[in-house]
């Protein structure tokens, strides 16, 4: 299996990638950052839907979220970007970024003008790219890595075979002393028994029914049921018709190991082992909810064939489904169809599984990479 190589942080996490990042943190800088995304195509930028004006609650998230993406240890540099005068301040961000890596925070207003903004910002991401490019890998060791699991597009396939192989890799990862989280909590109705029976302790168990009470009243109050909205009309065309039906499946990705504690969004881990997400079904919210979670690659499995990816983390992407491996087979990187079509077993799909991880994580391209995909949602308040 492929060295695990990787890139050290201050703090002595690695990251997997060695992204310069530059964030908006309000809707009125998007325009500063494209302008850096078009200069410097490798350079990942990320716009913000909103930054203001905004409750407690969604500025929190929003708070956590941007604080989350900078730490995460596939970034090796930040530059935060806001107008001025917003909720959450880019120097605010940059101060607690502290010493972890290099990190900057430009304002418009302070700048003169948005073309002065530009130029401050262009100088710190050709500094920044020039330090992280003399920068080599480093061997680090299993206990270093920080995965997450997602499903999307899913159909039977996910159920029995992908997520079950994926399931074997996230024990084999806490066993060695990582971390594995899982997301999706409104997918998690059905398989709340099995979850809550996997639970470290009760106050585990009573913040996994805290946050599914949340769920289902706020559903409730828009005069739905949590069931309304999930299965997608995709997942029951792949034969999942009932919401149990997917939520049975869908926690099999998340293997044996107890569940030590559930995070909110932009939320880190306080420990190795397993954690749940409080975070949206949408693919490219709940992916962006991990990579501020700290992931530093996401398995992602799927039946009928999905291309997104992330701008922070690589996304893996799992087949189980000869219609779906076949229907995308551009975007899948990991073929395991032979557990459903010839009878191979699941440990076997999660060693070819594991084996590809070892490889990205020390610089392997995913299909979503190699194909530009960046897609990136922030998680809000209401949002199943």
């Amino acid at each position: 299996m492929t060295p695990l190589l990787g890139y050290r942080r201050r703090d002595g996490r690695f990251g997997v990638r060695n992204h310069v990042l530059v964030l908006s943190t309000v809707t009125c800088a998007n325009r500063v950052v494209q302008r850096i995304g078009f200069e410097f195509p490798e350079v990942v930028c990320i716009e913000q839907a909103a930054g203001c004006m905004s409750l407690d609650d969604d500025r929190e998230i929003t708070h956590r979220m941007l604080r989350g993406l900078a730490r995460n240890p596939n970034v090796g540099a930040v530059c935060f970007v806001g107008l001025g005068c917003e909720q959450t301040p880019a120097r605010l961000l940059r101060d607690e970024i502290g010493d972890l890596k290099p990190a900057e925070s430009v304002a418009i207003q302070s700048c003169g003008s948005s073309d002065q903004a530009i130029e401050r910002v262009r100088s710190f991401v050709v500094e920044a790219s020039r330090t992280l490019a003399a920068q080599q890998r480093e061997p680090f060791d299993a206990a270093d890595l920080v995965i997450a699991t997602k499903c999307g597009a899913s159909d039977w396939t996910s159920a029995l075979a992908s997520n079950p192989a994926v399931g074997v890799v996230s024990d084999r990862v806490v066993r060695a002393g990582g971390i594995s989280m899982m997301g999706e909590s409104a997918g998690w109705f059905g398989a709340d028994h099995v979850l809550l029976e996997r639970a470290r302790d009760e106050r585990v168990r009573e913040d996994i029914l805290r946050v599914l009470r949340r769920l289902y009243d706020s559903a409730l109050h828009r005069g739905k049921r949590i069931d309304e909205a999930n299965p997608s009309p995709g997942n029951m065309a792949g034969g999942l018709t009932t919401l149990t039906e997917k939520a049975l499946g869908g926690v099999r990705k998340s293997g044996e190991s107890p569940i030590e504690g559930i995070l909110a969004p932009g939320e880190a881990p306080l420990g190795r082992g397993l954690w749940l997400l409080d975070n949206p079904s949408l693919d490219p919210a709940s992916v962006a909810g991990m990579a501020a979670a700290g992931a530093q690659l996401v398995l992602f499995t799927t039946g009928r064939g999905t291309p997104i990816g992330s701008p922070i983390c690589p996304v893996i992407k799992i087949c189980a489904s000869a219609a779906g491996s076949k229907r995308l087979a551009a975007h899948i990187d990991v073929d395991i169809t032979d557990i459903v079509e010839a009878g191979a077993s699941i440990a076997s799909g999660a060693d070819r599984i594991e084996s590809l991880m070892h490889a990205v994580a020390s610089g392997e391209r995913t299909r979503a990479e190699a194909m530009g995909h960046r897609e990136f949602v922030m998680p809000q308040v209401g949002v199943l």
